[in-house]
């Protein structure tokens, strides 16, 4: 038969059970604080590992609105027309790259908000730039337009002037076909007698007036009618002598000495122009050169010698 212990220090079958359980327990919390330990430093890597990824996202975002930035300043460059509408699409990726650099890339939905403006701006850039390449192809077209036309005005332009040209020259084919020509042109200084009898003379002294003559041979183009034959005298010093009209010979002004008026019938005839000096001092000893003209053109010349 079993004896039990009377010692009361040695311990007895219940507290030997409660000291075990105790050891159990510790065992089991010891355990679960590993456990506990293993799962929250997996948490915390995976939290970090998380936060690094939406760090990058959130970099490559903002990647991406720095290439819209510069997309944008390019187009500035390169287009006026829709300068407004480019600075205003400018001014908003600026912001948002203000925003997103401030933003703690923590929260996955603050990322996709993100990512959705940007996929937003970049739909619009899209549009923005599809409108500048229509601008830029319509530009192209009118500038192929504006040389096509340059090329025609200039092309018009030389033609004009060569019609301009042939014309005037035609004009003055006319002129000329309608213009008197002088033959036998003869000079000589006169003195006028009594009874108005004129004695010709070659001394400078003795002449009062100088007498021009000529013979107009038949113009079969010059329409009959009253025609003007103008003649200028200059003197040994260059000295226009006479009464001193003035008349237009191609396009320049000429001074001339008299005129004489007469009724053409298109037949050959004679003419003497009378020059009345203006001065008898103008009258000196010398060579003086004679010139006729007709409807604005010079019809024959001749010398004069004084002595």
């Amino acid at each position: 038969m079993e004896q039990t212990s009377t010692n009361p220090f040695e311990p007895g079958r219940s507290d030997r059970h409660k000291n075990t359980g105790l050891k159990v327990a510790v065992a089991l919390l010891a355990a679960l604080l590993v456990g506990l330990g293993i799962v929250g430093i997996k948490k915390y890597k995976d939290f970090q590992a998380v936060e690094t990824q939406l760090e990058q996202e959130k970099q490559a975002l903002i990647n991406d609105l720095e290439e819209l930035k510069i997309n944008y300043e390019t187009a500035l460059q390169e287009n006026s027309e829709l300068k407004d509408e480019i600075l205003q699409a400018k001014t908003k990726v600026e912001s948002l790259i203000a925003e997103l650099e401030n933003v703690k890339a923590t929260d996955l939905k603050i990322i996709r908000k993100y990512k959705q403006e940007i996929y937003r701006l970049q739909k619009e850039k899209e549009k923005l730039f599809r409108v500048i390449d229509s601008l830029k192809q319509a530009n192209q077209i009118l500038a192929f337009q504006k040389d096509s036309l340059g090329e025609e005005l200039t092309q018009l332009s030389e033609t004009h002037k060569k019609v301009v040209e042939e014309n005037k020259k035609l004009t003055e084919t006319v002129q000329k076909a309608k213009t008197l020509v002088a033959t036998d042109i003869k000079a000589d200084g006169v003195k006028i007698k009594k009874r108005g009898k004129v004695m010709p003379t070659r001394r400078a002294k003795r002449t009062e007036q100088i007498r021009v003559c000529a013979h107009l041979p038949q113009n079969p183009v010059l329409e009959p009618g009253m025609q003007t034959v103008y003649v200028q005298v200059l003197n040994p010093e260059g000295e226009v002598i006479g009464n001193k009209d003035i008349i237009q010979v191609n396009g320049r002004e000429q001074i001339v000495s008299a005129f004489k008026d007469f009724r053409y019938d298109g037949q050959p005839m004679d003419i003497c122009i009378f020059v009345i000096p203006d001065s008898k001092d103008r009258i000196i000893k010398g060579e003086y050169p004679v010139i006729l003209y007709h409807n604005g053109q010079k019809i024959g010349e001749t010398t004069l010698l004084l002595k």
